[in-house]
Parts: C-alpha cells; structure tokens; sequence
C-alpha cells in the first residue's frame, strides 16, 4: 500500500513536470520564447531568451550598435536586428550560427581569444565584419563575459565605423587641400611681394634724385611733398621685407639643429653694424636648443632691433642678453632700457600688424614681433614678455634644450 502511494505521487511529479516541458515547447513553437538547441559534450541544452517584450530587449533592439549573446564556443544565441542588418543576414540564419562566419578566416584565432578570458575586451584595431554578400563593413568589438541563470557566455558589442572613417577620410581630404591652397598663398605672398620691390624702389630712387638734385630749386611745399613721398616708400619697402621675411619663415624645409644662443646673438652683433656700435651686454653660455637656423636668425634679430629701437628720446639704449635653464628648457632673454608695454598690450603685440599705445611715433610694420611668436612655436617653444611703463621690457624665448 506504502509502495502504490509512492509510485501515485511520483507519477503525479512527473505529469507536472511533463506539463511544464509541454507548455516551454508550446511557447517555443509559437514563437512566445526565442530559443535554440546546442549540442555538446555534455548532451543537447536548451537556451531561452525570454521576454521580447521587456525594456532590455526592446533597448538592445533599438540601438544603433550590433548586439550579440554567445556561449563560450562561439555560438550566437541571440543577436539583434542591427547585426542582422550589418551582416546583411536573415535574423533566424544568425541565431544559431557561429560568430566567426562574419568575420575573415584570418580573423578567427583573435576571436577565439577573446572568448577565453573573463576579463572585458576592446579591439584596439578595427577588425572588418563580412557580410553574406561579400562585401565588409569596418567595425569594433567590445566583448564582456556573462552568467545569467546559470548560463555562462558572452556579450558582445559590434560598432559600425563606417561613417567615422567616411567623416575621417572627408576630415583628411579637407585638410589637404587647405594646407595646399595655404601653401598657394604663401607663394602668392612671397610672388607678389618681391615683384613690388622693382616699381617701388624705382619711386624711392627717383624721390631721393629730385631731393638731391632739386631740392634748392623746389618751393617748401612741393619739396615736403616729395619728402612724404620718399618716407612712405620707405615704409611700404620695410614692410614688403618683413612679408617676404615672414613668408621665407613659413616656408622654410630645413631640418631642426642644435644651436648655441648666445654664440648666435654675438655673431649677429658682430656682422651688423648698428648692432656692433649699441650698447649691448652678452653673459655667455654654452647651453644649446633645438631648432631652425632661418627661424632662430628672424627671432634674434627682431628682439634685438625692437630692443634698440623703442626707447624714449634722449635715451641711450641698453641692452643685455642672456639665457638661463627652466623646467628641462631654455630661456633667451633680451632686457631693454625702453618705453616698456602695458599690461593690457603684452598678448596683443604678438598679433601680426599689432601697434599698441605708445609705439605708435616709432617706425615699424607691427609684423616683426608675430614673426618672432610664429618661429619659437614652430620649434615647440613659448614666447613672452615682463614690462614696466617706462622701465623698459624683457622679452623672452624659451626652447627645448639640446
């Protein structure tokens, strides 16, 4: 009797039971459940993703990123209609599928790896996802491992880079063809400035001539006449040389060398004869910077000829030059005895055709100390200044140190 009431309450599990596998195999056939059968040593297993209807799966449906859940060999268990569309593949011919299929042989061994740990993996590179039709689409993968009820896998992440490498490409093209229209410009700048030298040299020369030869024979006024004439041509001729200066600097090719700053000062003070009759004071060193011959001649140049130049009337320019190590670089400081910068003006003086209050009454194109800024950056350095109104300016260059 004990035996027939254990075999009735058996059977009674076994029927709920039965009814259970019954009605999972109803919601499967009637597509309530996603589901596919995987066959492995261990016998068949059946895996379910329930719940189409949720938040999750609507979100993993809707983004704009292929989505994939693996199990450890590589079997996709379930993939969003992203992927499907990326792969250019039936949903149902994905699910079921290997990963690797969608990806080139060459690839497989790299894929394979990222299944084998559980630490979370980015491609680094970009890897090329192939579609049924052949084509390929680049791609990334961000592969991080899972455990949901009791199912251990894989969920990976399949990003579509095609319109960043479009937008790269474009970005690129772009890119090109300005650096070819600037490099149009400056030859145009270089072209047309030195073609303006002959006519304006000849309007200078014949200036000079009727002063020399005239000048008694001229009333005041056509004489001044004649003067401003000569003084503006003048002008426009120091300000053709620093275009055509700033234009050799911007196309200089050569290659960056070591270079003794103070060693340069002092050669330039020597060749120079209104630089070789000033009052200017060198402190030696031996330290030597990185950059470009042209570049560090136009920067030197400008510092010391400002230096000499903006000081009050009556005043007898002096100026020192020294150099000095800061944070692994080097500093060359030009010290002037001048009318000094405000404080509101110590940015706006590098700007190219700048002329602050106060500079106005000295001759000057307001290019040289743009030039001076456009130089040090194009060697990696900085550039800057520390003035008082009247205590004159100390202009400084600062360069990696050789």
């Amino acid at each position: 009797m004990e035996n027939t009431s254990k075999l009735r309450a058996e059977l009674r599990d076994f029927e709920a039971r039965f009814a259970e596998v019954q009605e999972t195999l109803n919601a499967i056939r009637s597509g309530e459940v996603d589901a596919i059968v995987s066959s492995g040593p261990g016998g068949g297993q059946i895996f379910t993703l329930r719940g189409a209807e949720t938040p999750y799966r609507i979100l993993v449906e809707e983004m704009n990123q292929g989505a994939l859940m693996l199990i450890p060999d590589g079997t996709i268990l379930y993939a969003n209609t992203r992927f499907a569309a990326l792969s250019k593949t039936p949903l149902e011919q994905v699910i079921g599928s290997s990963w690797q299929k969608f990806f080139p042989r060459d690839k497989y061994p790299q894929l394979a790896t990222s299944l084998k740990t559980k630490k979370p993996v980015d491609t680094p590179e970009e890897l090329s996802l192939q579609a049924a039709d052949g084509s390929f689409c680049p791609v990334q993968l961000s592969v991080r491992s899972t455990s949901t009820s009791g199912v251990v896998g894989f969920s990976v992440i399949i990003t579509d880079l095609t319109e960043r490498k479009q937008s790269e490409k474009a970005l690129r093209k772009t890119s090109d063809e300005l650096l070819e229209k600037n490099e149009q410009l400056k030859a145009f700048s270089y072209s047309i400035s030195h073609d303006m030298r002959a006519p304006l040299r000849a309007m200078q020369n014949f200036a000079k001539l009727l002063l020399n030869e005239y000048a008694d024979k001229l009333e005041p006024e056509p004489r001044s006449y004649l003067e401003q004439i000569a003084s503006s041509a003048t002008q426009l001729d120091r300000l053709i040389n620093d275009v055509l200066a700033d234009s050799q600097l911007s196309r200089d090719q050569t290659e960056a060398s070591t270079f003794n700053l103070c060693k340069m000062v002092g050669e330039m003070v020597e060749n120079y004869p209104n630089l070789r009759e000033a009052n200017i004071e060198i402190v030696a060193s031996s330290a030597r910077v990185w950059g470009y011959e042209v570049a560090l001649g136009q920067c030197i140049s400008n510092l010391l000829g400002n230096a000499l130049k903006f000081v009050p009337v009556g005043r007898v320019p002096c100026v020192k030059v020294w150099t000095e190590p800061t944070n692994g670089k080097l500093r060359l400081w030009v010290q002037d005895n001048g009318i000094g910068i405000l404080p509101k003006d110590r940015e706006k003086i590098f700007d190219i055709f700048s002329r602050v209050n106060g500079n106005e009454a000295y001759e000057g194109t307001g290019i040289g100390l743009s030039m001076v800024k456009k130089a040090v950056e194009k060697m990696g350095g900085r550039v800057g200044v520390e003035s008082e109104i009247g205590h004159g300016s100390r202009f400084w260059i600062e360069l990696e140190c050789a």
